[in-house]
């Protein structure tokens, strides 16, 4: 069972998500090879097993805890849940210090909630990439000439490691959402860095970005991951309160596409008088979700609203920690002997620590 909850804490609906643990079959249609795409390169552990919390005895995670100072992450217990998703919320609240978004509500000064420019608009997407729907989602912002940031899941991008280049190569921003998807405040300090490092991984080495924002799923946050995570390299992405349209519930009936309209249009009325843009949450996995991000795109950009993604309403012009290096070239337009390296996939990233 995975369970949505507000920030608030009250859970919304309990499903079973079977979009989360069944592999898509579309990578036969589109001709991917998944088995040659997404074998791990020489030298370390296979890739962590589909909608399973990364095993954390690899010789790649006992490496990667050695990147965080643990004197400077806050002695806060382990939440606790009965299935995969966000914890249940205490009948006593926990300490303010926390700073325990699920159940308070509570956002770190450095947690990014809103978009500072007035009107400007964080289009975001998580839980891809999903064959089928990512694609409809590419060719929806090329028709709207805008650009989102889509969160994907490292489990996800092993079923469809193409859609990660496609969706950079057509002008989006990729952002992590974690491996399994599952509250983080629910796992170990070492499960949390296996979560985000081998997402980490699996983008950089099928694309060579290496990102540098991330979204918890379901907003599960407190002061212990936010420590992680920006020990790690991560900002953290959550999303304007009021601004959850809830499409995830959309495959399964349990709310109507009209009633999303209303979450949005309350949404809208508040423009006026906000200082700040919005950071939405919509959700790319089911062709229900994109024909009603096509609904909420004319709406809000009719009230005036400017869709972007992350990175731009930041005013950040990379997005990421690192970017492939571009080839050098000679006045004649040629490849120069410094370029070369570039030209054979060497990154301008630190290369990851490999079992070799």
């Amino acid at each position: 069972m995975l369970h949505r909850r507000s920030n608030a804490g009250k859970s919304l609906t309990a499903l079973v998500f079977l979009g989360a643990i069944t592999p898509s079959l579309s990578l036969i249609s589109s001709g991917i090879d998944a088995a040659a795409a997404t074998a791990p390169p020489a030298g370390h552990s296979q890739w962590p097993a589909y909608g399973k919390v990364p095993p954390t005895t690899s010789p790649e995670v006992q490496a990667w805890l050695k990147l965080v100072d643990w004197t400077k992450v806050p002695k806060i217990g382990v939440r606790h849940t009965k299935d995969p998703g966000p914890p249940a919320c205490p009948p006593i609240a926990a300490p303010a210090s926390d700073c325990w978004w699920t159940c308070s509500g509570c956002a770190d000064p450095d947690d990014v909630v809103d978009c500072p420019g007035k009107k400007v608009w964080g289009l975001t997407f998580d839980d891809g990439p999903e064959p089928g729907t990512t694609e409809k989602l590419l060719e929806l912002m090329h028709e709207k000439n805008v650009t989102a940031t889509f969160f994907v899941t490292g489990m996800k991008s092993t079923k469809a490691p193409a859609l990660l280049k496609q969706t950079i190569d057509r002008g989006h921003h990729l952002a992590s959402h974690t491996w399994s998807h599952q509250g983080l405040t629910t796992l170990t300090n070492e499960q949390i860095v296996a979560e985000l490092m081998w997402t980490e991984k699996f983008v950089f080495d099928h694309t060579g970005y290496k990102l540098k924002y991330f979204r918890p799923p379901y907003g599960d946050i407190d002061n212990r991951v936010r420590a992680i995570a920006r020990q790690l390299g991560f900002k953290t992405v959550i999303w304007s309160n009021e601004w959850d349209t809830q499409d995830w519930q959309l495959p399964y009936k349990t709310i109507t596409p009209s009633q999303i309209v209303n979450i949005f249009k309350k949404g809208i009325s508040s423009i006026p008088a906000r200082n700040k843009g919005v950071i939405t949450l919509e959700h790319d996995g089911a062709p229900q979700m994109v024909a009603m991000a096509r609904t909420l795109l004319d709406l809000g950009m009719k009230s005036g609203l400017k869709p972007m993604d992350i990175a731009s309403c930041l005013s950040d012009k990379v997005g990421y920690n690192a970017v492939p290096a571009k080839p050098a070239t000679n006045d004649s337009g040629e490849h120069s002997a410094d370029g070369a390296a570039a030209d054979k996939g060497v990154f301008q990233c630190s290369e990851y620590i490999r079992n070799d």
